[in-house]
């Protein structure tokens, strides 16, 4: 794909705009998008990022849009129409517009949060009570209005799902057709994420925590600990004959919540709450299993980053990573609900991670996820899409 470089205003006509409301350095999103904005500058590719906010890269031209942050229901739909005005009025116009949030202007979205409806229906299906509430949230009414929006679009052209899940659940829940539903999952460099950290760190890392080297140790990574269910971790984690401790990657703004309930299932100070880290590759080194239990969970890619580094990986029956789980072991795959079923799945990962071969097949199921395979996907969409679009502007000049 051929493309301009960018003008002093920061578009092209050939540029591509990303659009993502606002940038967090521990965001799976945000550094996803990140990740292909730089990858595509790297092949000479013009490159604009829309957003609130987001970190300076060479070659790549930032546009600001922002919108109001209160009160919170409103605020997506806020972001939606600032960036839609926005972009009407670029001149030259980008030949493509991708958001990566809900967003009823762009020709290609990518669902990388998955899809509103589809959370809701699971927090309903695990909660009575929770489920009363969301249908009263002005918050979640709005979301589900501004997606319903998106993928009514008449301007939108293709969908992403970043896994299957996340493709079943749009055709699901919004009849989109099939054909326009392309299955593209994260990736990330197999050659940054691999077996030897564990060489590397694993030592390193458990001294200076004061963790014997044969003690069991299961992660977790992510930010939002209630939707990336850390309380039935917990709870599960309770029930292991082999009194594994469990470390705790991430932020959440109710951290004491989660340590109550710690205390309170007598884990004590085999709960370890470190926080968000730059770098997680030597956590990854030092654990023997990680775990993702999910309420709802597009794909998650620290589920691919943690096989990649050759431990076996406990997810929910409603993460998108399952299709990389299943490739390794179905059985690490549970329904959170049943939180047996839970310390099930992690005794075998637990099993597993004892096993001389276990790391070289986690590797294997992660092998087909690499970040080159994605971004090639990726650019096979766009020249798609931007060849649907020249036939029309084509068929749109001859008939005038």
């Amino acid at each position: 794909m051929q493309t301009t470089a960018l003008r002093p205003d920061g578009t092209s006509r050939n540029s591509i705009l990303f659009v993502r409301r606002q940038y967090s350095p521990f965001g799976g999103g945000e550094i996803m998008l990140d990740t292909i904005a730089k990858e595509f500058h790297a092949r000479d590719m013009a490159v604009a990022i829309m957003s609130g906010d987001w970190p300076t890269s060479e070659g790549i031209k930032f546009i600001r849009c922002t919108a109001r942050h209160f009160p919170r229901a409103w605020r997506a739909r806020s972001f939606a129409t600032a960036a839609c005005r926005m972009i009407s009025q670029l001149d030259p116009a980008p030949v493509l517009v991708q958001s990566n949030d809900r967003l009823p202007c762009c020709d290609i979205f990518r669902a990388g949060e998955g899809v509103h409806a589809a959370y809701l229906a699971e927090r309903r299906r695990l909660s009575k009570l929770d489920g009363a509430g969301l249908h009263l949230s002005l918050f979640h009414k709005e979301m589900l209005r501004l997606e319903r929006r998106t993928f009514q679009s008449a301007r939108l052209r293709a969908v992403i799902a970043i896994s299957k899940m996340v493709a079943d659940d749009i055709r699901r829940h919004y009849d989109f057709p099939g054909d326009r539903i392309h299955h593209i999952p994260n990736g990330i460099s197999l050659a940054a994420y691999n077996a030897s950290l564990r060489e590397e760190h694993r030592a390193r890392v458990r001294a200076q925590l004061n963790v014997a080297p044969d003690k069991p140790v299961i992660l977790f990574v992510g930010s939002g600990f209630t939707r990336k269910g850390l309380a039935p971790l917990i709870e599960a984690t309770a029930h292991l004959e082999s009194r594994p401790e469990l470390w705790v990657v991430g932020h959440d703004t109710r951290m004491e919540t989660f340590r109550r309930i710690a205390q309170k299932r007598g884990l004590g100070d085999r709960v370890r709450f470190v926080g968000p880290q730059k770098d997680v590759r030597p956590w990854y080194g030092a654990a023997d299993i990680a775990a993702l239990p999910s309420v709802y969970e597009p794909f998650g890619t620290v589920v691919l980053e943690a096989m990649a580094c050759g431990l076996p990986t406990v997810v929910s029956t409603m993460c998108g990573g399952r299709e990389l789980v299943e490739r390794f072991d179905a059985e690490l795959v549970c329904n959170i609900a049943d939180r047996e079923g839970l310390a099930r799945s992690l005794r075998r990962a637990l099993q597993h991670s004892c096993s001389p071969g276990a790391a070289a097949l986690a590797r294997r199921a992660a092998s087909k996820y690499n970040l080159d395979t994605m971004i090639d996907r990726t650019l096979s969409l766009y020249e798609s899409v931007l060849a649907e679009k020249r036939q029309e502007e084509l068929a749109w000049s001859r008939r005038i």
